[in-house]
């Protein structure tokens, strides 16, 4: 049904019209006016889809109206009534955009004949929109599957230069910014060693998660994603200016995706300003996310690790124990730790070095009841004693081989550590020599 608006400055001309049978053309009466600023009123209150108006009236007349309708609301179809005298006038409104106009007194077979005409109009017209947006939602549906095929190829270093050119709006449309990076996400339920997930729960979640992806991730702006077969892992093409929105996204995802009862964890590859090397940007995320990455963890590109959510507080299903990834961390931090004793060495440094938070890596030195700065003092101080029994060094020196450049305080915690100075220590093992 469309509705109608009937204005005119005569209350008995108004009513007439509005007690019309107006249903058996499609046409539903939505209420009358006596002029076009009251006519104004009722449309910005309840929109209408017809308006039928005289032309002379008080405050402002029907070409006044039509004029305001033009501008404000483009859509609404007029129909002009007019008596003999104002015949101009109708033409006016013709050429300015009416729709059919009326003659007074109403001949209401003429009228049944106009609207009759204009029903139709606005009948094919909305047929018109409606295939107009198939035809995008199929162009969009189409357009999804050229651009993940894209992605997919870049990703998978398949794109050379000449290739990128050629793929011309494919590729503007995805890479319309100043510098990128990929992510991998990884659904934590499917890599557990333990898991037990059917194929058709991994189908029906992978499902799940590429839409949710279109809504949250694509449709935003933030960059685009492929969901890889082989891993359910899903590779995101992330906009320089999106890192914020990229942390976010695996706690995200599991608010959208609690009845799965899953972390998701994330590890963000370095940017580039040149798309060919997004490969080499997926490779690194890739490569961080399956040694570093516990459940619910996100790896960031500057060294930051942030967790998505604690498991008892997202009701997940992750080991609440020290997992293997946090393992091989915890003895690649060490490595790093023993490789560079003896240099100014920080917890951040570390950290960085491992794609972790500092209270991150502290915490996992914690579940073996160490401290950074516990370990890196006896790996120095193990080192320090083996320098002693070569007298070719002083201890001054001693002291700066192993990273201080305090001798005062590497004297105390030797002390602490041994029982004795250096001095002392030194003098035990040339007597017990």
């Amino acid at each position: 049904m469309y509705r109608l608006l009937i204005v005119d400055d005569e209350k008995e001309i108004r009513e007439g019209l509005a007690g019309w049978d107006w249903e058996r053309l499609g046409i539903e009466p939505a209420g009358v006016c006596a002029h076009g600023l009251e006519a104004l009123q009722a449309i910005a209150e309840q929109p209408v889809d017809i308006v039928l108006t005289d032309i002379r009236m008080p405050f402002m007349d029907g070409l006044a109206l039509m004029q305001a309708l033009s501008y404000q609301y483009p859509f609404i179809k007029v129909i002009i009534l007019s008596g003999y005298n104002d015949f101009d006038y109708a033409q006016e409104a013709i050429r300015n955009g009416a729709s059919d106009y009326l003659l007074k007194p109403v001949v209401f077979d003429d009228m049944r004949r106009a609207f009759a005409r204009l029903v139709g109009r606005l009948d094919e017209q909305k047929q018109h929109e409606w295939r107009v947006e198939v035809l995008k939602r199929k162009a969009g549906q189409l357009s999804k599957v050229l651009r993940k095929s894209f992605l997919q190829r870049l990703f998978e270093g398949r794109v050379d230069r000449d290739l990128l050119e050629q793929d011309g709006a494919e590729g503007e449309v995805l890479l319309d910014g100043d510098d990128f990076s990929a992510a991998l996400l990884r659904m934590d339920r499917f890599a557990r060693p333990d898991a037990s997930v059917s194929d058709k729960d991994r189908k029906l979640l992978s499902f799940a998660l590429d839409n949710i992806l279109d809504d949250i991730w694509d449709s935003q702006g933030c960059g685009y994603h492929w969901l890889e077969p082989s891993t359910g892992n899903v590779a995101l093409l992330a906009k320089g200016d999106r890192e914020q929105e990229l942390m976010g996204l695996p706690e995200q995802l599991q608010r959208y995706m609690g009845l799965f009862r899953s972390t998701f964890s994330l590890a963000h590859g370095p940017r580039t300003s040149d798309p060919l090397r997004l490969d080499e940007s997926i490779a690194e995320a890739r490569r961080a996310l399956e040694t570093f990455a516990s459940p619910g963890a996100y790896i960031g590109n500057s060294g930051k690790w942030l967790p998505s959510r604690e498991a008892s507080d997202s009701g997940s299903d992750a080991p609440s124990t020290e997992s293997e990834g946090d393992s091989s961390l915890l003895l690649e931090a060490k490595r790093y730790i023993m490789e560079h004793y003896n240099r100014s060495l920080t917890l951040k440094e570390v950290a960085d070095h491992v794609y972790v938070s500092v209270g991150h890596l502290s915490s996992l030195f914690k579940q073996r009841n160490e401290t950074f700065l516990k370990y890196l003092t006896s790996i120095r101080m193990d080192k320090a004693k083996q320098l002693m029994m070569d007298n070719s060094y002083k201890i001054y020196e001693i002291v700066e081989l192993v990273g201080y450049n305090d001798p005062a305080y590497f004297s105390e915690l030797f002390k602490r550590n041994t029982g004795k100075t250096p001095s002392e220590y030194r003098s035990r093992l040339q007597h017990n020599g």
